[in-house]
C-alpha cells in the first residue's frame, strides 16, 4: 500500500479531495450528464426565487438535494462546473469520515485509508453511477456521518444524534432508513453481546436514535402544514410512491447487479475475498465484518426493491462494500504470495497513477462531445427580455437552469408531461398542463425530432415558425407575432 499513512487527518482529506478532483474533472465542463441532474439544479434555483417544491414545481424526490444544491447555488453562484466541483469535494469529505469510522473500528491506518480511496474510485468511475449528481451521493455523507457517530460517541446522546444525521439522510431519499435499520441492528446486537447495558436500556437508547431519526420528517411535514401545503405534500410522499410501478423482473436485475459488479469486478475481488478470508481475526474485525456484511446486505434489498435498474440506486451499496473491502490492505493481512509484490512499493503506485490515467481517460468525452444545449442557451440569451418565457419542449430542460428561466409548467422534467408512468403516478391532467404552457405564449418552444400528437404539437404548427436547426435534429421555434 501506498505510504501515506500516519500523516494526519488534514493530509488525508487533501488527498481525498485531489484524488476525487482529478477522477472527476472531465466531467465538470457538459450542460447536461443526466436529466435528472438538470431537475434537480432548476428546481434549487426556483427556490432560491421564492418557489415551494411540490407547489410550484413537482418532483417525487424527498426535498433533501434541492436543499443543499439551492445552499450551493446561494453562496457560489449557478456554474455547473462549480456544482460538480463541490459535489467532488463532498464525495472526499465522505471518503474522509469513511477513513475516520473504519480508523475507530479496526484502529489500522492503511486499511482505513484504502476504503476512502476505494469509494472514491467506486463513484468516480462511470456517468451512471456516480459522475451525475444524485441523491445517494448526498445522502452517504449522512449515513457515514451517523454511523461515525453511532461509534465515536459513549455518551447515551449519541444515540440521537446519530439517528437525527441519518434522518436528515432520510430527507434526501427515503431509503437511507435501510442503512440506518443496519446500524441499529449491529450496535444493539453488539452492545447486548458485552453486556454493557443489557437489552431495555439498549432499546431505550435505539428509541432515542429513532426520535432523532424522525425529527428533519416531522418539521418537514409541519412546515408545510403550517404554510397550507400539507396537501400538496400528502400527495407526492404518500400518495404517488405507490402509484409507480415498480414489477419486479428477476433476470433484468440479475443482469443489472451482474453488470455492475463487472464494472467494479477488482474492488469486488477485495469485497469477497474479506468475506471468506478468516486470516484476521480479533473482535473489532469480526464487529466491523458484522457491520458489512449487514450493511450491504440490506442496502442490496433497498436496490433490488425500487424494481428498476438504474445505476446510480447502487451508490447505497458503495459505502459498505468499500468498508469491508479495505480490510484486504489491512497490515496484518496475509495476502497470497502469487499476489502479494502487486501491494508493495513502487508497483502499487504505479498501478494507481494507471487507474487515475485510465478513470479519466474514460471522461474525454465529456469534453471532445459538442453541448447543444449550451450552445442554444449561448443563442437564445441575447434574443430573450427579462419577461420572455421559453419551453424546453421534448429537449434537455437543462436550459432554464442555464438562462434562469422558470418553466412554464410546474412539471419540469421533460418526461413528466410525455411517460404514462408518471403521469398516472402523480395524477397529470395533461391536456390542462398544455393549455397552461399555451396561455403563457412562449416566445421560443424546443424540439427534439418531433414533439408527441396533441395539443401542443398542433400549437405549435399553428402558431411558430423554425429559427434555427441544432445539430441532432434540435428545433428551435418562434412564435409568430400576430
Amino acid at each position: 500500500m501506498i505510504r501515506f499513512t500516519n500523516r494526519g487527518p488534514i493530509f488525508i482529506i487533501l488527498l481525498y479531495g485531489l484524488l476525487a478532483v482529478i477522477l472527476r474533472f472531465f466531467s465538470f465542463f457538459p450542460s447536461v450528464i443526466d436529466h435528472d441532474e438538470s431537475t434537480y439544479l432548476e428546481i434549487a434555483r426556483m427556490i432560491l426565487e421564492g418557489k415551494m417544491l411540490y407547489v410550484d414545481m413537482i418532483d417525487i424526490k424527498p426535498p433533501g438535494i434541492f436543499l443543499i444544491l439551492a445552499g450551493f447555488q446561494a453562496v457560489f453562484g449557478y456554474s455547473v462546473f462549480i456544482m460538480r466541483l463541490l459535489v467532488s469535494l463532498w464525495i472526499a469529505l465522505t471518503a474522509f469520515i469513511l477513513y475516520r469510522s473504519a480508523l475507530l473500528f479496526i484502529k489500522d491506518e492503511r486499511a482505513s485509508l484504502a476504503a476512502g480511496i476505494i469509494y472514491i474510485i467506486f463513484i468516480s468511475t462511470w456517468s451512471f453511477y456516480g459522475i451525475s449528481i444524485t441523491p445517494e451521493i448526498f445522502f452517504n455523507l449522512f449515513t457515514i456521518s451517523a454511523l461515525y457517530v453511532f461509534i465515536k460517541k459513549e455518551k447515551p446522546t449519541r444515540y440521537f444524534w446519530a439517528g437525527l444525521l441519518a434522518g436528515l439522510g432520510f430527507m434526501v431519499k427515503y431509503l437511507v432508513l435501510f442503512d440506518f435499520a443496519a446500524f441499529t441492528l449491529v450496535f444493539l446486537i453488539i452492545e447486548i453481546r458485552k453486556m454493557k447495558f443489557g437489552a431495555l436500556p439498549s432499546l431505550l437508547r435505539l428509541t432515542l436514535a429513532g426520535a432523532g431519526f424522525f425529527i428533519p420528517f416531522a418539521i418537514t411535514n409541519f412546515w408545510y402544514y403550517f404554510n397550507g401545503h400539507f396537501d400538496a405534500l400528502f400527495n407526492i410522499v404518500y400518495i404517488a410512491p405507490s402509484k409507480y410501478p415498480a414489477d419486479f423482473e428477476a433476470w433484468k436485475m440479475m443482469k443489472f447487479l451482474l453488470d455492475f459488479h463487472l464494472r467494479f469486478l477488482p474492488l469486488f475481488i477485495f469485497f469477497y475475498y474479506e468475506l471468506i478470508n478468516k486470516g484476521l481475526k480479533n473482535q473489532d474485525l469480526a464487529d466491523m465484518r458484522l457491520l458489512g456484511i449487514l450493511w450491504s446486505v440490506l442496502a442490496l434489498i433497498a436496490v433490488v426493491m425500487a424494481g428498476k435498474t438504474f445505476g446510480h440506486y447502487t451508490i447505497q451499496l458503495m459505502l459498505p462494500v468499500s468498508l469491508l473491502a479495505a480490510l484486504f490492505f489491512h497490515s496484518k493481512q496475509n495476502i497470497p504470495a502469487l499476489i502479494a509484490p502487486i501491494f508493495k512499493g513502487k508497483t502499487m503506485i504505479w498501478i494507481m497513477f494507471m487507474v487515475t490515467l485510465l478513470i479519466c481517460s474514460m471522461k474525454l468525452e465529456y469534453i471532445l462531445k459538442k453541448d447543444i444545449p449550451r450552445e442554444i442557451a449561448a443563442y437564445l440569451k441575447p434574443k430573450l427580455n427579462e419577461d420572455d418565457v421559453i419551453y424546453t419542449g421534448n429537449y434537455h430542460h437543462i436550459i432554464y437552469y442555464l438562462l434562469k428561466k422558470d418553466s412554464p409548467t410546474k412539471y419540469i422534467h421533460r418526461s413528466l408531461l410525455i411517460n404514462e408512468n408518471h403521469i398516472r403516478a402523480l395524477n397529470i391532467d395533461v391536456d390542462h398542463e398544455f393549455h397552461k404552457i399555451i396561455a403563457a405564449n412562449p416566445l421560443y418552444i424546443i424540439i427534439k425530432n418531433e414533439y408527441p400528437e396533441g395539443i401542443l404539437r398542433d400549437f405549435i404548427k399553428a402558431n411558430y415558425k423554425l429559427e434555427k436547426d441544432f445539430e441532432g435534429n434540435v428545433q428551435l421555434f418562434r412564435l409568430v407575432m400576430q
